[in-house]
C-alpha cells in the first residue's frame, strides 16, 4: 500500500495555525480524527465561536485535522512537476490518503508555476489546482493550499528575485487574488497558508537574500523583506499579512487564512 508519495511524506497530526482572518489561534487536537465512514458532503470549515477548535459550519461539527503533506514524490519532483502528464498517478495517491484516514491534505504550489509575468497569474496552473480542489472534493478531502514557494532555488525567476520589496509583495498579492478567485466556491479548501516559514530580518540587520537555508536541496524559508527600514519586525509582518489578507477577501469571505508563526 505504499506509493510513491509514502515514502516523503511527514504526518502532521496536531497542525497548530494562526488564524488570520478571525485574529485567534486554534490549535487541532491528536486524540481523534475523522471516521472514514462519516465522509460525504463536505461542509466548510471555520473556528468555533470560542476560538479553540475548529468545527464544521453547517452541522457545527469538530472537525479535527488528520493530515498529510504532499509536497513531492520519491524522486524530488514537486507536484506542478507532474499534475498535468502524470493525472491519474495524483488520483490515485488521493483516493489512497483517504483510505488511510486522512482529512486534509497539505499541497504546496510554487510562485514560479502559478505567475508568468509580474502582472499576469497562468492560467493553465490555476486551471489545474481547479481540478485538484474538484478532486478533492470527490475523495472527501480539504485542502491546507500553502502558497509562494520557491523551494528550488534554480526555479525562482531573475526578474521575481531582483524586485524590491514593494513589488515582491504587489506579486504575492497577484497570487493570493488568483488562487482565491479559483477556489473561494468549494467547502474543499480548508484554509489558505501564505507562505511556508515566512521570516524577517533582525534588528538593524540587512539581508541580500530572499531565500534562507538549503535543506536536501530545497529551500523551504523566506524572507518577506531585506531590510526592516526602521520599522518594527511586527509592523512589517501586519503589513505583509494584511495586505495578502485584503486581496483573498475581495473574492472569498468564508475560507480561513493562516500563516505559520512570524519569528
Amino acid at each position: 500500500m505504499e506509493r510513491h508519495f509514502l515514502k516523503s511524506i511527514v504526518i502532521f497530526l496536531a497542525m497548530l495555525t494562526v488564524v488570520v482572518c478571525r485574529g485567534q489561534s486554534a490549535v487541532a487536537d491528536s486524540d481523534t480524527q475523522m471516521d472514514p465512514s462519516a465522509r460525504g458532503r463536505l461542509e466548510f470549515i471555520r473556528v468555533s465561536d470560542d476560538g479553540t477548535h475548529f468545527v464544521l459550519a453547517d452541522s457545527g461539527r469538530r472537525f479535527v485535522v488528520w493530515g498529510l503533506n504532499y509536497d513531492h514524490d520519491a524522486s524530488g519532483r514537486l507536484i506542478e512537476d507532474y499534475w498535468q502528464k502524470e493525472w491519474a498517478t495524483v488520483v490515485d495517491d488521493f483516493k489512497e490518503m483517504a483510505a488511510l484516514g486522512a482529512n486534509v491534505v497539505r499541497i504546496h504550489l510554487q510562485i514560479a508555476r502559478f505567475i508568468k509575468t509580474p502582472g499576469e497569474p497562468d492560467k493553465e496552473a490555476l486551471d489545474q489546482l481547479a481540478s485538484l480542489v474538484r478532486l478533492a472534493e470527490e475523495t472527501g478531502l480539504y485542502l491546507d493550499i500553502t502558497g509562494l514557494g520557491c523551494y528550488r532555488k534554480k526555479d525562482v525567476p531573475e526578474w521575481y528575485d531582483a524586485m524590491n520589496e514593494a513589488r515582491r509583495w504587489n506579486v504575492h498579492a497577484l497570487f493570493w487574488e488568483a488562487v482565491a478567485k479559483t477556489c473561494a466556491k468549494s467547502p474543499a479548501v480548508f484554509c489558505y497558508d501564505l507562505m511556508n516559514e515566512p521570516i524577517l530580518p533582525g534588528a538593524g540587520e540587512k539581508e541580500v537574500d530572499w531565500l534562507a537555508g538549503e535543506f536536501a536541496g530545497y529551500y523551504y524559508v523566506q524572507r518577506i523583506t531585506l531590510d526592516l527600514a526602521g520599522r518594527t519586525r511586527e509592523q512589517v509582518a501586519r503589513s505583509w499579512v494584511d495586505k495578502l489578507v485584503a486581496v483573498i477577501r475581495k473574492h472569498d469571505t468564508r475560507h480561513m487564512v493562516t500563516v505559520g508563526v512570524i519569528p
